[in-house]
Protein backbone atom coordinates (compact mmCIF):
# COMPACT_ATOMS: atom_id res chain seq x y z
CA UNK A 1 0.00 0.00 0.00
CA UNK A 2 1.49 3.10 1.02
CA UNK A 3 2.94 2.40 3.72
CA UNK A 4 6.37 2.06 1.80
CA UNK A 5 5.93 5.97 0.65
CA UNK A 6 5.68 6.80 4.33
CA UNK A 7 8.55 5.89 6.02
CA UNK A 8 10.13 9.29 5.66
CA UNK A 9 7.47 11.35 6.48
CA UNK A 10 7.77 9.10 9.97
CA UNK A 11 11.54 9.64 10.15
CA UNK A 12 11.03 13.24 9.43
CA UNK A 13 7.58 14.68 10.81
CA UNK A 14 8.54 18.50 10.83
CA UNK A 15 9.71 18.64 7.69
CA UNK A 16 6.77 17.05 6.21
CA UNK A 17 4.48 19.35 8.20
CA UNK A 18 6.01 21.59 6.41
CA UNK A 19 5.27 20.54 2.95
CA UNK A 20 1.43 19.88 3.87
CA UNK A 21 0.94 23.71 2.59
CA UNK A 22 2.28 22.36 -0.73
CA UNK A 23 0.27 19.45 -0.99
CA UNK A 24 -2.87 21.16 -0.21
CA UNK A 25 -1.96 23.49 -3.28
CA UNK A 26 -2.53 20.72 -6.06
CA UNK A 27 -5.69 20.77 -4.82
CA UNK A 28 -6.83 24.33 -5.05
CA UNK A 29 -6.64 24.65 -8.71
CA UNK A 30 -2.59 25.39 -9.16
CA UNK A 31 -2.50 23.56 -12.27
CA UNK A 32 0.54 23.06 -14.18
CA UNK A 33 1.85 26.02 -16.38
CA UNK A 34 4.65 22.85 -18.36
CA UNK A 35 4.01 21.09 -21.09
CA UNK A 36 5.10 16.98 -20.58
CA UNK A 37 6.41 15.00 -23.19
CA UNK A 38 7.01 11.62 -22.32
CA UNK A 39 8.98 9.24 -24.77
CA UNK A 40 7.91 6.50 -22.73
CA UNK A 41 6.42 2.77 -24.63
CA UNK A 42 2.38 2.26 -23.86
CA UNK A 43 3.66 -0.62 -21.53
CA UNK A 44 5.31 1.66 -19.08
CA UNK A 45 2.78 4.85 -19.35
CA UNK A 46 0.76 3.80 -16.04
CA UNK A 47 2.62 4.49 -12.69
CA UNK A 48 -0.09 3.36 -10.33
CA UNK A 49 -3.48 2.34 -10.23
CA UNK A 50 -6.24 3.96 -7.31
CA UNK A 51 -9.58 1.23 -7.71
CA UNK A 52 -8.57 0.60 -11.20
CA UNK A 53 -7.76 4.35 -12.17
CA UNK A 54 -4.30 4.67 -13.61
CA UNK A 55 -2.15 7.69 -13.00
CA UNK A 56 -0.35 8.22 -15.40
CA UNK A 57 3.37 8.81 -16.03
CA UNK A 58 2.79 11.86 -17.70
CA UNK A 59 0.16 13.28 -15.02
CA UNK A 60 2.34 12.30 -12.27
CA UNK A 61 5.86 14.36 -13.86
CA UNK A 62 2.94 17.29 -14.53
CA UNK A 63 2.24 17.25 -10.88
CA UNK A 64 5.75 16.58 -9.47
CA UNK A 65 7.05 20.15 -11.65
CA UNK A 66 3.56 21.94 -10.10
CA UNK A 67 4.74 21.10 -6.65
CA UNK A 68 8.13 21.40 -6.99
CA UNK A 69 7.49 24.88 -7.92
CA UNK A 70 5.67 25.79 -5.13
CA UNK A 71 8.17 24.68 -2.60
CA UNK A 72 10.86 26.16 -4.35
CA UNK A 73 8.78 29.83 -4.31
CA UNK A 74 7.74 29.16 -0.58
CA UNK A 75 11.86 28.94 0.08
CA UNK A 76 12.77 31.25 -2.24
CA UNK A 77 15.79 28.87 -3.35
CA UNK A 78 16.38 26.00 -5.94
CA UNK A 79 16.19 22.55 -4.78
CA UNK A 80 19.33 19.59 -5.20
CA UNK A 81 18.68 16.51 -6.16
CA UNK A 82 19.92 15.51 -2.85
CA UNK A 83 17.27 17.49 -0.73
CA UNK A 84 13.89 16.15 -3.03
CA UNK A 85 15.89 12.64 -2.23
CA UNK A 86 16.15 13.63 1.37
CA UNK A 87 12.54 14.71 1.80
CA UNK A 88 10.99 11.55 -0.51
CA UNK A 89 9.52 14.76 -2.88
CA UNK A 90 8.30 12.22 -5.93
CA UNK A 91 6.80 9.72 -2.97
CA UNK A 92 5.01 12.40 -1.32
CA UNK A 93 3.97 13.78 -4.71
CA UNK A 94 2.20 10.23 -5.88
CA UNK A 95 0.53 10.03 -2.30
CA UNK A 96 -0.90 13.73 -2.83
CA UNK A 97 -2.49 12.07 -6.10
CA UNK A 98 -3.69 9.05 -4.58
CA UNK A 99 -5.36 10.61 -2.23
CA UNK A 100 -6.91 13.11 -4.88
CA UNK A 101 -8.35 10.15 -6.70
CA UNK A 102 -9.33 8.92 -3.34
CA UNK A 103 -11.68 12.19 -2.72
CA UNK A 104 -12.35 12.13 -5.83
CA UNK A 105 -14.22 9.00 -5.57
CA UNK A 106 -15.85 9.83 -2.65
CA UNK A 107 -17.40 12.90 -4.06
CA UNK A 108 -19.24 10.91 -6.48
CA UNK A 109 -20.15 8.79 -4.08
CA UNK A 110 -21.84 11.88 -2.61
CA UNK A 111 -23.75 12.64 -5.43
CA UNK A 112 -21.47 15.99 -5.75
CA UNK A 113 -21.92 17.77 -9.36
CA UNK A 114 -19.72 20.31 -10.32
CA UNK A 115 -21.37 22.73 -13.29
CA UNK A 116 -19.91 23.38 -16.66
CA UNK A 117 -20.79 27.17 -15.05
CA UNK A 118 -18.20 26.87 -11.81
CA UNK A 119 -15.78 25.79 -13.98
CA UNK A 120 -15.95 28.17 -16.80
CA UNK A 121 -16.04 30.87 -13.08
CA UNK A 122 -13.12 28.72 -11.78
CA UNK A 123 -10.79 29.27 -14.51
CA UNK A 124 -11.61 32.91 -15.07
CA UNK A 125 -10.17 33.17 -11.20
CA UNK A 126 -6.56 31.67 -11.89
CA UNK A 127 -4.22 34.77 -12.74
CA UNK A 128 -2.30 33.52 -14.59
CA UNK A 129 -5.22 34.17 -17.17
CA UNK A 130 -5.73 37.70 -16.35
CA UNK A 131 -4.62 40.75 -17.99
CA UNK A 132 -4.97 44.44 -17.81
CA UNK A 133 -5.75 46.62 -14.99
CA UNK A 134 -8.13 45.68 -13.32
CA UNK A 135 -7.38 42.72 -13.99
CA UNK A 136 -10.01 40.57 -16.04
CA UNK A 137 -10.03 37.79 -17.91
CA UNK A 138 -8.27 37.47 -21.20
CA UNK A 139 -9.12 34.07 -23.90
CA UNK A 140 -6.13 34.50 -25.80
CA UNK A 141 -3.70 34.07 -22.62
CA UNK A 142 -6.03 30.88 -21.87
CA UNK A 143 -5.34 29.84 -25.59
CA UNK A 144 -1.76 30.23 -25.79
CA UNK A 145 -1.40 28.42 -22.27
CA UNK A 146 -3.32 25.51 -23.86
CA UNK A 147 -1.03 25.51 -26.86
CA UNK A 148 2.32 26.10 -24.55
CA UNK A 149 1.50 23.17 -22.64
CA UNK A 150 0.26 20.32 -25.27
CA UNK A 151 -3.73 20.65 -23.44
CA UNK A 152 -7.23 20.72 -25.18
CA UNK A 153 -9.47 22.60 -23.22
CA UNK A 154 -11.31 19.99 -22.14
CA UNK A 155 -8.55 17.82 -20.54
CA UNK A 156 -7.75 20.86 -18.58
CA UNK A 157 -11.39 22.06 -18.28
CA UNK A 158 -12.03 18.38 -16.92
CA UNK A 159 -9.09 18.52 -14.53
CA UNK A 160 -10.26 22.04 -13.16
CA UNK A 161 -13.80 20.00 -12.56
CA UNK A 162 -12.10 17.23 -10.73
CA UNK A 163 -10.12 19.84 -8.14
CA UNK A 164 -13.63 21.66 -7.56
CA UNK A 165 -15.23 18.19 -6.69
CA UNK A 166 -11.99 17.63 -4.79
CA UNK A 167 -12.98 20.66 -2.78
CA UNK A 168 -16.34 20.19 -2.19
CA UNK A 169 -15.91 16.73 -0.69
CA UNK A 170 -13.92 17.98 2.02
CA UNK A 171 -15.96 20.95 2.51
CA UNK A 172 -19.35 18.68 2.90
CA UNK A 173 -17.26 16.20 5.41
CA UNK A 174 -16.27 19.40 7.49
CA UNK A 175 -19.72 20.83 7.59
CA UNK A 176 -21.10 17.44 8.25
CA UNK A 177 -18.74 17.31 11.28
CA UNK A 178 -19.62 20.84 12.62
CA UNK A 179 -23.36 20.10 12.47
CA UNK A 180 -22.83 16.81 14.18
CA UNK A 181 -20.97 17.79 16.57
CA UNK A 182 -20.32 21.36 17.30
CA UNK A 183 -17.31 22.39 18.70
CA UNK A 184 -17.31 22.64 22.81
CA UNK A 185 -17.88 26.34 23.99
CA UNK A 186 -16.03 26.84 27.71
CA UNK A 187 -17.49 29.80 29.44
CA UNK A 188 -15.61 32.81 28.54
CA UNK A 189 -13.81 31.70 25.70
CA UNK A 190 -12.97 34.29 23.29
CA UNK A 191 -14.47 33.45 19.40
CA UNK A 192 -10.93 32.76 18.25
CA UNK A 193 -9.82 30.05 20.34
CA UNK A 194 -13.58 28.71 20.00
CA UNK A 195 -13.27 29.06 15.92
CA UNK A 196 -9.67 27.27 15.82
CA UNK A 197 -11.10 24.44 18.16
CA UNK A 198 -13.86 23.78 15.07
CA UNK A 199 -10.93 24.32 12.98
CA UNK A 200 -8.73 21.44 14.40
CA UNK A 201 -11.95 18.81 14.58
CA UNK A 202 -12.82 19.29 11.15
CA UNK A 203 -9.06 19.05 9.70
CA UNK A 204 -9.39 15.46 12.35
CA UNK A 205 -12.61 14.63 10.70
CA UNK A 206 -11.44 15.15 7.22
CA UNK A 207 -7.85 13.32 7.94
CA UNK A 208 -10.03 10.50 9.93
CA UNK A 209 -12.02 9.97 6.80
CA UNK A 210 -8.87 9.89 4.06
CA UNK A 211 -7.72 7.15 6.30
CA UNK A 212 -10.87 4.91 6.06
CA UNK A 213 -10.65 5.97 2.00
CA UNK A 214 -7.47 4.70 1.89
CA UNK A 215 -7.35 1.18 3.94
CA UNK A 216 -10.63 0.47 1.26
CA UNK A 217 -9.42 1.32 -1.79
CA UNK A 218 -7.58 -1.42 -3.84
CA UNK A 219 -3.85 0.64 -4.81
CA UNK A 220 -1.40 -0.69 -6.89
CA UNK A 221 1.65 1.09 -7.63
CA UNK A 222 4.34 -0.26 -10.08
CA UNK A 223 7.36 0.60 -7.64
CA UNK A 224 9.65 -0.32 -10.88
CA UNK A 225 8.22 2.82 -13.24
CA UNK A 226 7.45 4.49 -10.14
CA UNK A 227 11.41 4.36 -9.30
CA UNK A 228 12.71 5.47 -12.94
CA UNK A 229 10.40 7.92 -13.62
CA UNK A 230 11.09 9.51 -10.24
CA UNK A 231 14.94 9.09 -10.94
CA UNK A 232 14.87 10.95 -14.30
CA UNK A 233 12.59 13.99 -12.47
CA UNK A 234 15.23 13.86 -9.67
Amino acid sequence: MLEWIRKEAVERPKVIGGLMVLIGGVFVLSMGWWGFSASRSSKSDVLAKVNGVPIKVEDYSRDYLIMKDNYKRLLRGDLGAKILKDLNFPGLVLRNMIYRQLWIDEGRTLGIQVSDQTVIQEIARIPFFQVGTPPSFSKEAYVSFLKETHQTAESFEESVRMDVLVQRAQLFVRASQTIGNPAPQPAGAPPSDTNAERVRLQNETVEALQNQLETKARIDIDQKVFREVSRQLL
